[in-house]
């Protein structure tokens, strides 16, 4: 046994074109051909090196892809690019299964409808689904009343986990007792890649294992399958469905949609309601060697979802730093009237941009020196950097 190798080092996964590999927070690093890397594409007869094993890669062209799902629909859910049609056919043939099943992808991706569609077309669909919020939940008595009345619930039927990694590790531990009795068929959705949090020693292993048994279905953000963008809003939009333009098509194309389907689905209700006049769409986010965050847009938030951005008086108020500026600024306020999921998503994005702003700052916009000072990969901090116009 290599100790220098982590828990959960890196994964490596076969692609159209070719053998990826993509360190997960490894202690020791990853490395191909000598170089150290953090997700790269592996060419047939390099080395790869985890901790101090070394193994040379040799692989076939990939085979051609199996049959896709053939319908523009799953069970409700509509998309005809390839990427969600590989979703969709990957969870009807899992759907008939008893695996416990994670599913992995950014905000407003789609992760519950999609494990609702799976419940549907399992042998199940006549038992319940009961939703865990865990990041939902209150101190730890009242939360644990919580989790044993979902899993008393589901019993028969699914148990869908939302944000595991919210849980405190004391309750991740008493948590894998009855999972292990299964009494019903796990599912779980997650933002956050739960490996890296596992070797960072933020979330129980054995807890990850058992979230993961069966499969992992990774979602795509709507991004990756933009040119699903015209069936999604003539399928938000219904009966109204006339009122997506070509025009209006081509504009929202451009947009960054970082709140994915969900932010399009809202963003289709404002267009019902207002017969086709709004247009409103998010703008396009400046290129990332061009532009600094300033945060500098108003906080009158109207009916967004998008987090407001912060003047450096009003982030020392929220920090409690300026004897001057004690009070949330006033566009904040409408946050806490909303449910409890929706302003902690509003909350966190806020912070992050803040973070992130402050990073780069004081970085000097270096991407090497800011990944090290945050702990963060450089890929994922570009997809941070990307997500908030950074």
């Amino acid at each position: 046994m290599d100790r220098a190798v982590s828990r959960l080092h890196a994964e490596v996964a076969p692609r159209d074109d070719g053998l990826w590999v993509k360190d997960l927070g490894s202690r020791n690093g990853t490395f191909v051909a000598g170089v150290k890397v953090v997700d790269a594409r592996v060419p047939a007869g390099a080395s790869m090196r985890f901790g101090t094993t070394e193994v040379t890669v040799n692989y076939d062209p990939p085979a051609p892809l199996e049959a896709l799902w053939e319908q523009p629909n799953f069970r409700g859910l509509v998309g005809t690019t390839t990427s969600i049609r590989e979703v969709f056919t990957q969870v009807a043939a899992l759907a008939a299964g008893e695996g416990a099943i994670l599913f992995v992808g950014e905000t407003g991706t789609g992760k519950h409808a999609l494990a609702r569609a799976m419940h549907d077309a399992s042998p199940r669909a006549g038992a319940p689904l009961v939703l865990l919020e865990c990041a939902a939940l209150p101190g730890p008595v009242e939360a644990a009343e919580i989790i044993e009345e979902a899993l008393r619930n589901a019993e028969g039927g699914t148990l869908l986990i939302d944000e595991p990694a919210e849980l405190p590790i004391s309750i991740q531990r008493e948590l894998i007792p009855p999972l292990d009795a299964k009494a019903f068929r796990i599912m779980a959705t997650t933002t956050r890649d739960l490996r890296v949090l596992v070797n960072q020693n933020a979330f129980r292993e054995g807890l990850y294992f058992r979230l993961a048994a069966g499969a992992t279905v990774n979602v795509p953000p709507l991004r990756e399958r933009i040119a699903d963008l015209p069936v999604l809003l003539e399928h938000f939009l219904g009966d109204r469905a006339a009122l997506a333009t070509a025009a209006l098509v081509s504009d929202l194309a451009r947009a960054p949609w970082t709140g994915n389907v969900r932010e399009l689905k809202l963003y289709a209700e404002r267009v019902r309601t207002s017969g086709g006049e709004s247009r409103d769409f998010p703008e396009p986010p400046e290129p990332f060697d061009d532009v600094i965050p300033t945060f500098e847009t108003d906080l009158d938030l109207g009916s967004t979802v998008e987090a407001p951005v912060l003047e450096t008086d009003q982030a020392a108020a929220l920090a409690g730093t300026s004897a001057d500026a004690p009070h949330l600024p006033a566009g904040l306020e409408p946050w806490f009237e909303t449910g409890f999921k929706e302003f902690r998503e509003r909350w966190i994005e806020l912070g992050e941009r803040e973070y992130l702003r402050r990073l780069m700052k004081r970085t000097n916009r270096s991407s090497g020196a800011a990944s090290r000072e945050a702990g963060l990969e450089r890929t994922y901090l570009y997809r941070l950097l990307k997500k908030h116009g950074a």
